[in-house]
């Protein structure tokens, strides 16, 4: 082995925040890349993502993933706002660091064969090299984001909230070429390795769907036995798509940066979100909804790839139990989800729980299951802290098959 100073190698948790560093603008058109991750992206809002992300059936404060929730607040609810981030992330064959690491390796290799090093110290590196190629050769990393910010006014004539909100998804696939070690073997007989003839590829492929608009509710029917609500959300969607695939030796390098606009399709739309709430029972513990999201179709192509991302409708439908100290919830999608055409998108199933504690404190346990094996299944648990009902802080952390990850954290302000 060469005994020249290694390179500084990035940590994952560094590389994960440059994978995520585009979340930073305010225009919420952040870009998070997926590969061959057709199902659509979640907003990972704490409470929901907390309880195994259900949350159609709750309070106004949920309006975000149903807008007919508007009329469920409390008659001294007269404002509330909150902001929401979560990322979840899967990483099985730490593509991420191992990608990394090669291309610093390669370059290192390329400056020791320039300066002459021994070729029996070059082999062995071009050895490790291989080695970590073939390791990561047609493996994934995936990942996605999501972020959330509404303002909602109760009341009792028509209750309405603006809102913005950003998810995605986002992915990277590495492909080695066997051609590239004899390649490297003959550089070293020859003295000088160019980097760009290298034949093995690092790819990234995703979306990102910003939304900006205003959500509307009201009761439909207040009845002795029963009660319906419904509500709207009309939103300005823009969806990012992106693809950009470089030589491996450029897995650091600034010009594979996913968030640069070089390597972003956007096309802009709007869109509408409709909601229907129902409760029944004596003292309206029985609960359930059914949201049907982005009424208006869209497709959007990448110019130079053959990738089309569609958005189309989707449909939800809850049932929940509530009590003072218990909620009992669960989702179930009607439809698959939004997803890159020709391939196979996601349709989620959910149960989550919430207890309350001295009125201030919230612990919440859940489970998502995906019923087309496409995304991971996860279990979900979260914590909310809310004291006098006012500041709220909720935070929920997920785990599940293929090293799958993620977290999200709310703030909320109620008056």
């Amino acid at each position: 082995m060469t005994t020249s100073s290694p390179a500084p190698k990035q940590s994952k948790l560094k590389k994960l925040a440059n994978l995520f560093h585009y979340l930073s603008c305010a225009s919420l058109t952040v870009f998070c890349l997926s590969y061959s991750l057709p199902s659509e992206a979640e907003s990972f809002n704490a409470k929901r993502a907390g309880q195994g992300f259900t949350g159609i059936t709750l309070d106004f404060t949920n309006a975000l993933s149903n807008p007919a929730l508007l009329t469920e607040y409390k008659s001294d609810d007269d404002f509330y706002f909150s902001l929401n981030l979560g990322i979840l992330v899967s990483d099985e064959y730490n593509v991420i660091d191992n990608g990394g690491n090669i291309a610093d390796d390669l370059a290192r290799l390329a400056d020791n064969i320039n300066l002459g090093l021994p070729a029996e110290d070059l082999n062995a590196d071009v050895d490790d090299i291989v080695a970590g190629l073939t390791a990561i050769d047609s493996k994934m990393v995936n990942g996605q984001n999501g972020l959330s910010f509404q303002v909602i006014v109760p009341n009792k004539y028509l209750s309405f909230g603006l809102f913005t909100n950003q998810y995605g998804k986002y992915g990277g696939l590495t492909q080695y070429d066997k051609t590239d070690e004899q390649l490297l073997r003959d550089a070293i007989d020859s003295g000088y390795l160019d980097l760009d003839e290298l034949k093995s590829t690092a790819t990234g492929v995703g979306y990102s769907i910003a939304e900006a608009g205003i959500m509307l509710g009201g009761e439909v029917l207040n009845s002795k036995h029963y009660d319906v609500s419904a509500g709207l959300k009309l939103k300005y969607q823009r969806i990012d798509l992106l693809f950009n695939s470089k030589n491996i030796s450029e897995f650091n390098d600034n010009d594979f940066d996913l968030g640069n606009e070089d390597n972003i399709t956007d096309e802009s739309n709007g869109n509408i979100d409709l909601g229907l709430y129902f409760s029944w029972g004596d003292e309206r513990q029985w609960h359930a909804a059914i949201v049907s999201n982005n009424l208006i179709s869209h497709e959007i192509k990448h110019p130079e790839q053959m990738i089309s991302f569609l958005v189309e409708n989707y449909s939800i439908a809850g049932f929940s139990y509530q009590n003072d100290w218990l909620t009992l919830a669960t989702e179930f999608d009607l439809t698959d989800r939004e997803s890159f055409i020709d391939i196979k998108a996601s349709k989620y199933a959910s149960i989550g729980a919430e207890f309350q504690f001295y009125q201030n404190l919230q612990l919440r346990l859940g489970y998502r299951a995906d019923l087309n094996d496409i995304d991971a299944d996860i279990v979900t648990t979260g914590i909310g802290i809310s004291p006098w009902d006012v500041v709220s802080i909720d935070i929920a952390g997920y785990i599940g098959d293929h090293d799958t990850y993620g977290a999200a954290i709310e703030f909320g302000l109620k008056i």
